[in-house]
């Protein structure tokens, strides 16, 4: 079967992505590489961002479930460890340094983006609230803020390793501040 236009031009982001980095990545690039005409890259995504967006999303899309193991705290880690996955080892990685790096110039397309990248998570950690596990005032945007704060902070900085140790630190560190007291 044939790949369509927007696959197409998905697939050439990515590559672009993945062998030359955000700053080499291009509007006119992605349509040459994709045999596509740029009105159709256009009709997509408008912009740059907007094309990053749907990219982290499509990667995010095709890796990142919800796990439902019963326990939030691990439902948390794994979440986590999928998110560094995608951010160290596939395109969505070099994706979200673009938009981080757009977030001023498309303040709308990165809102979006943060409001539906936050999805998976809130609803991980509402139901660890609903089965007794999380205290019923937690901040669950405050602790959304600081799993993902803390993962993109070591992305851009590149400081410490994003490993799996990093993961369970981290999940423990910030649900120690929910959990009910027993």
């Amino acid at each position: 079967m044939k790949a369509s236009p927007r696959e197409r031009l998905l697939a050439a982001a990515a590559a672009i992505l993945s062998r030359d980095g955000y700053a080499k990545l291009t509007m006119e690039r992605v349509s040459h590489e994709s045999g596509v005409a740029k009105t159709t890259l256009y009709r997509h995504w408008p912009t740059k961002s907007n094309l990053c967006m749907d990219l982290y999303l499509h990667a995010a899309a095709g890796e990142l479930r919800d796990p439902d193991t019963g326990d939030v705290t691990l439902d948390l880690k794994k979440i986590a460890g999928t998110v560094i996955r995608l951010q160290t080892r596939t395109s969505a990685g070099p994706a979200f340094i673009g938009l981080i790096a757009e977030a001023h110039e498309s303040p709308k397309v990165f809102s979006e983006f943060a409001k539906r990248r936050r999805v998976l998570t809130r609803k991980v950690l509402q139901r660890g609230i609903d089965r007794g596990q999380l205290r019923r005032d937690t901040d669950v945007d405050l602790v959304i803020d600081a799993l993902g704060g803390a993962v993109t902070f070591r992305v851009l900085q590149r400081h410490a390793p994003l490993d799996k140790r990093f993961v369970e630190s981290l999940v423990n560190l910030i649900l120690n501040g929910c959990r009910r007291k027993t």
